[in-house]
């Protein structure tokens, strides 16, 4: 038996992806969205046909001189238009981190060789400064206000509107075709700026192939189809989210409903109730502490505990009523949430198993911004818990080292070492940056992903960690600090943490840094707490070899530093 289904065909291009689900879909929501009044709005796939191909138009006419359109901007439905436009019309788009010091947006900006520039109105009294200065912003032709424009009247300046209707106008004439545009597939039409985690940013030029191939993938190894309601939460610049989280439901013919603050999660997973939400670890285990603090809080555990039991034994018989049993954890997540798709790191398979005793099923996979961002999904019919998949179809990833010549050699089955991918999905580089590409490459062709793991003999995928974050001793030993904190997060009182080397006392100390759950310490002064992590640090080290164990605790009063995909920015810890 295959692993992996093939119900959803493998588009060529997104244009024909998008035609397609208008016709196959008509007037059924594609996306849903709190309007400025705060009732809901509602973009069918026809009428997202439309705009894509409106805006689109805009786009490709010689006239207008577009090629490469920069996106500044919160999640909203417009994004995805100008997103959507800009490949269907053969261009570039260039997404850009709305949580990014606006100094360093300008130079990715300036670095893409942006000409037309997108942006709300958060972001418009410093666009205009910044077109102002020119420093920047030399090669920019058009400036896009999603919302409206108040007393700008320099000829570069038009909003969303106008170029919707410029597009229409265009169109009914019958002086242009949108349909009849001819762009190559294997050309790159996206520049994405890493997070820059480690203290480094890059611009990854993906192709509409590579897209492509991980859209495929994505619809067909997921269990979700057209009679689900996906909740989007993430960021969107961010290609996970794009990929997995909007792009995919256009070909599934999913609804998407958007979360426009994150502060306000919960009153729109209450809203909407979705049936999936697409996620990362930290979010997913953010989620799993609230439950669990909940069920202590009412005095449930044995309930609880009692209600696994049962269904367990039920559910053994082909009768699941997990839903029924935990009735009140499925309220508190909408009523309907059935699927979770959690990408971007490992997720701790404990939060994966408890999930699914509530009756909810987490679809867990591996990717990276460089491969458009697919590497590997868990397959629903076989699930590995602590595995992040297999492959996508089309890719091999390999395990790989290097011997004291840096001559690299493949990892036999079972073996840690760096996963190393080729297929469709991997990028075509990074932007004006040949240097950085090359170091990128083995000699085969092969993607060094910087990620360390391993790979079992059914050839599922297991990662141990980032390959910047190992902590190497002088005697030889290695340690994966992503292994250690996994043991910390599991933790009620932790509600963020970081594994480093610290020097003390001239000493290489692996170091917790911890910031509290401060909501479970009240009237607790700073060395009661301290001691209180001491003993349960003392507990984790029970179960760990003496060079992994944590010799050293320390308490932040603050979160960390994150992007906002909410990665905590290591470097600066």
């Amino acid at each position: 038996m295959s692993l992996i289904k093939t119900k959803y065909p493998r588009y060529l291009n997104l244009r024909q992806m998008i035609y397609d689900a208008a016709e196959k879909f008509e007037d059924k929501a594609y996306l849903k969205y709190i309007k400025g009044d705060k009732s809901v709005g509602e973009i069918t796939f026809r009428r997202f046909s439309e705009l894509m191909e409106n805006l689109g138009t805009y786009f490709a006419v010689p006239e207008n001189s577009c090629g490469r359109i920069a996106i500044l901007a919160e999640n909203r439905y417009e994004w995805l238009v100008v997103y959507t436009a800009a490949l269907a019309a053969g261009k570039v788009v260039i997404p850009l981190d709305k949580e990014l010091d606006f100094a360093q947006a300008e130079k990715f900006i300036e670095l893409a060789e942006a000409d037309t520039i997108v942006y709300s109105a958060d972001f418009a009294e410093k666009v205009v400064k910044m077109a102002e200065a020119g420093i920047h912003s030399k090669n920019i032709r058009h400036y896009i206000n999603l919302d409206s424009l108040d007393s700008v009247t320099d000829k570069r300046y038009t909003t969303y509107k106008r170029c919707i209707t410029f597009g229409e106008e265009k169109l009914a004439s019958g002086s242009f075709s949108f349909k009849k545009l001819r762009s190559n597939s294997s050309r790159v039409c996206a520049i994405i700026f890493t997070s820059g985690t480690t203290g480094t940013s890059k611009g990854v030029m993906l192709t509409e192939d590579n897209i492509m191939s991980c859209i495929h993938a994505s619809a067909n190894m997921v269990n979700i189809s057209e009679n689900d309601v996906l909740l989007s939460v993430l960021p969107y610049h961010h290609t996970y989210e794009t990929c997995c989280g909007l792009l995919t439901p256009i070909c599934i013919g999913i609804t998407v409903c958007i979360n426009n603050n994150l502060k306000y999660f919960t009153k729109n997973v209450q809203l909407f109730r979705p049936t999936a939400i697409v996620l990362v670890p930290l979010f997913v285990a953010t989620m799993a502490k609230k439950i669990e603090s909940e069920i202590k809080k009412t005095n449930k555990e044995t309930i609880v505990k009692g209600g696994v039991f049962i269904t367990k034994n039920i559910n053994r018989i082909g009768i699941d009523v997990k839903r029924y049993v935990f009735a009140s954890i499925h309220k508190f997540l909408g009523g309907r949430l059935k699927t979770i798709v959690c990408g971007g790191a490992a997720l701790d398979p404990q939060y994966i198993k408890r999930f699914e005793e509530f009756g909810i099923y987490i679809s867990q996979g591996y990717g990276i911004t460089e491969c458009s961002p697919l590497v590997s999904v868990v397959p629903w019919k076989k699930v590995k818990y602590a595995s992040v998949g297999i492959p996508i179809p089309g890719s091999t990833v390999k395990i790989m080292a290097e011997d004291e010549k840096g001559n690299e050699y493949d990892l036999p089955t079972g073996e840690t070492g760096e996963i190393c991918i080729k297929g469709p999905q991997v990028m075509a580089g990074y932007y004006k940056n040949p240097e950085a590409t090359a170091e990128a490459f083995n000699k085969e062709g092969f993607f060094k992903s910087g990620d360390y793991g391993y790979m079992d003999e059914d050839g599922y995928l297991f990662i141990t960690g980032r390959k910047k974050n190992i902590i190497i001793f002088d005697n030889g030993k290695n340690v994966y600090p992503e292994e250690i904190e996994e043991y910390l997060y599991r933790l009620d009182i932790v509600k963020e943490c970081v594994v480093v080397a610290r020097e003390i006392e001239g000493v290489s100390m692996i170091t917790a840094v911890i910031f509290p759950d401060y909501e479970l310490f009240k009237d607790k002064s700073e060395e009661q707490i301290k001691e209180a992590f001491k003993t349960e640090v003392a507990k984790i080290n029970r179960s760990l070899p003496s060079f992994k164990q944590v010799h050293h605790v320390e308490i932040k009063k603050t979160e960390f530093e994150k992007t906002s995909s909410k990665k905590i920015i290591r470097y600066k810890v």
